[in-house]
């Protein structure tokens, strides 16, 4: 029961984790098209996010 409990607690740990770095990056596109005036693409180039994930934060602007 124990290792159950903390193989949980490891899963909602990492994905608090996941969570917390997507509103990071998040934040810091948005500062990025506000104070530099670059588009979210411009943004997300230059922190060098893979193309493949930039669809879930364009969807988030």
């Amino acid at each position: 029961m124990c290792e159950a409990l903390r193989e949980l607690m490891k899963e909602d740990f990492e994905k608090q984790e996941r969570e917390t770095k997507q509103e990071t990056l998040l934040e810091t596109i948005k500062n990025l098209m506000d104070t530099m005036k670059w588009t979210a693409e411009q943004a997300m180039s230059a922190m060098k996010i893979p193309e493949a994930d930039r669809g879930k934060y364009i969807a988030k602007l």
